[in-house]
């Protein structure tokens, strides 16, 4: 089958693992893809698939409708395949999908987290996102994906779209790029993802100094950029036992992770963050680390299954159940902890689980 990937994400993007991901695992099944999106003409010539490379200009607010209109132009000009599906995110739907319709062509709506942003932006995207989804309710011929069981009733509640048109994708894991090795010789705390203020990343300073205050030898890192990122550099620079790196490309991220022993996420608990499905979380697990964070749904492993080696706490008790959590810890019960984490991984997070999800909501539309 071919499958056209429409997506402004730039795969340069620390949070285009799923997409990538996805999309190669697709490509190993058999089916032809190709991805369009802004990044450069000639950027993906080492992955596995076809690229068509949209360039535009436009203001904050107005990027989403700009980059539609573009990839409609170049969509009305290409011959697309009888037996064609489509994959849209859904700050570009809008524009597309009449298209998709005209030449009945079904299309999947990926919905990997609704608006983020703050203040007007926000405002600006939420119509968008509606309209979205309510396109997906609206057309036999069109599913939507969305990453959490609390993500999925989140936008039933909001548009009304029905239960057997959402496919769930939770984030998944390179179980052979993420694996647990030697450790470093301090115990390390690692937090990667964006450093933007709402996602509660400016506690973590904090929560290292509070547990080497109670007497324990201890290590931050952390890994991202984001509007949080000058601050937390001048208290890297005052601090021998907090590093910070900018964005890494998945190799380089993943040795300094297997390295680490603990995993954290901050984020708070609200609309936005309670039904995520953090990337970070899978990969931290997958490389054999404990994880400690914010007790919220966004944060919980959706299963029965004994986590001992995960600790989420209510978020005014994050620094103090954090410091003696850390202490109670000792070496033996880390190492065993961490086989207990990898275990899990392997046995529950592949990203295997979530392409047969994808794959069986596309070839729904022909079978």
């Amino acid at each position: 089958m071919q499958i056209y990937w429409f997506t402004g994400r730039s795969l340069k993007d620390l949070c285009s693992t799923t997409q990538t991901s996805l999309a190669s695992g697709l490509i190993k099944r058999g089916h032809e893809l190709t991805f369009v999106n802004p990044d450069e003409s000639g950027s993906h010539i080492d992955w596995p698939w076809t690229h068509q490379s949209i360039q535009f200009e436009a203001r904050p607010g107005l990027r989403s409708r700009a980059l539609g209109i573009k990839m409609r132009k170049w969509f009305e000009q290409h011959d697309s395949k009888t037996d064609s599906v489509a994959l849209v995110d859904w700050r570009i739907a809008h524009a597309l999908v009449p298209l998709f319709q005209l030449r009945t062509i079904p299309w999947v709506l990926i919905d990997r987290s609704p608006p983020a942003d703050k203040g007007i932006l926000s405002l600006l995207q939420w119509p968008s996102w509606k309209r979205s989804w309510k396109l997906v309710r609206a057309n036999s011929s069109a599913r939507g994906c969305v990453v959490s069981q609390k993500h999925q009733e989140f936008v039933q509640k909001k548009t009304g779209v029905k239960t057997s048109s959402i496919t769930v994708l939770p984030a998944g894991v390179d179980l052979d790029l993420f694996q647990s090795k030697k450790r470093f010789s301090k115990l390390t705390m690692v937090y990667h993802g964006r450093l933007d203020q709402h996602r509660g990343v400016l506690a973590l300073p904090m929560l290292l100094q509070k547990v080497r205050t109670s007497g324990l030898d201890a290590r931050l890192i952390m890994i991202g950029d984001g509007d949080s990122m000058p601050g937390l550099q001048i208290m890297a620079a005052e601090n021998d036992s907090f590093d910070i790196h900018s964005t890494l490309e998945q190799d380089a991220l993943a040795e300094i992770i297997s390295r680490c022993h603990i995993g954290l996420l901050p984020m708070p608990e609200n609309k936005m963050w309670a039904i995520a499905s953090p990337l970070k979380r899978s990969e931290y697990a997958a490389s054999g680390l404990l994880i400690y964070g914010i007790d919220h749904a966004g944060h919980r492993f959706s299963t029965s299954d004994s986590l001992d080696w995960m600790k989420l706490v209510q978020q005014h008790d994050f620094h103090n159940e954090g410091v003696q959590w850390f202490n109670n810890l000792d070496e033996p019960q880390i190492k065993q902890l961490a086989i207990q984490a990898r275990t899990y991984a392997e046995e529950n997070l592949s990203w295997e689980r979530t392409l047969d999800s994808l794959e069986q909501t596309i070839l729904s539309f022909v079978n």
